[in-house]
């Protein structure tokens, strides 16, 4: 329990931080993970060099891929519907002069749902690597 506490404190710091950075700036649509571009999105540069003569995908490697990007994607999002419905309901409470104690439970659940999120982009990564051979790794790098 103390480690998730922890967790749990370590992303309510963190989110806090980006969320006054992006008050201040242009909206863009955020994504539903803890690490905001610092990890790749291999799903999306394969998808651009998916017919890549020097790639080279074999047809194996593409259902694998395939495979890969779906389970990604549909997670990603059912992921995101619930991140943003629970950052409008965190948005409304504070707007409406809730206690920071009566939103705690919801910040909490929100920081698990966007390390679920991160927890399956790095699943994502992994098992992409996993199937590229040494080559195509370097090419899509």
């Amino acid at each position: 329990m103390k480690i998730l506490s922890l967790l749990t404190a370590t992303v309510l710091i963190a989110s806090l931080g980006l969320t006054t950075l992006n008050a201040n700036g242009p909206t863009k649509k955020a994504k539903p993970f803890l690490i905001q571009g610092k990890l790749p999105h291999l799903t999306m540069d394969i998808k651009i060099l998916w017919d890549d003569e020097d790639l080279a995908l074999t047809k194996m490697q593409k259902e694998k891929l395939l495979k890969v990007r779906k389970y990604t994607i549909s997670n990603a999002k059912a992921l995101g519907k619930q991140i943003v419905k629970l950052e409008n309901k965190i948005v409304e409470a504070s707007k409406s002069g809730a206690t920071p104690e009566s939103s705690k439970e919801d910040v909490k659940k929100l920081a698990l749902l966007r390390a679920q999120a991160t927890m399956v982009h790095l699943k994502c990564i992994y098992d992409t690597k996993k199937i590229l051979t040494k080559k195509q790794l370097d090419i899509v790098n």
